[in-house]
């Protein structure tokens, strides 16, 4: 049975995330799926997991739009779930507090933007 009460979208996003305002982990994720109350990931081995119930900020690039250029979509999100998977991942789901869309201004977001992103695909 499927509980979701937003529609989820299939897209390859690249991140920043951090914890505690202590110190910003670029990630280059596999974004799974989005909605407007919830975030999976793909997590590379390489990157240290976060614990479930953290606090977490996601600085999320989105592809450029003709209408509004660079934007980044920042939410605070708690970590609710993480599944080991086979190879060299681990399946990541927050749980979305909010979210608010900016303009890449500071430099956090600047070096944000400055990187490639994981993929332009959106399903």
């Amino acid at each position: 049975m499927d509980r979701r009460s937003k529609t989820r979208v299939d897209v390859q996003l690249t991140c920043f995330a951090t914890a505690d305002r202590i110190e910003a982990i670029p990630l280059r994720v596999l974004t799974e799926n989005v909605s407007r109350t919830g975030i999976l990931m793909r997590w590379n081995a390489d990157s240290p997991l976060p614990e479930v119930s953290r606090s977490m900020t996601l600085d999320v690039l989105l592809p450029e739009n003709s209408d509004f250029g660079p934007r980044v979509m920042r939410c605070r999100a708690t970590v609710i779930r993480i599944t080991h998977q086979t190879g060299d991942h681990a399946s990541v789901a927050f749980e979305v507090q909010n979210m608010r869309f900016i303009q890449p201004r500071s430099r956090r977001s600047r070096d944000l933007a400055a990187m490639p992103a994981a993929s332009s695909r959106v399903v």
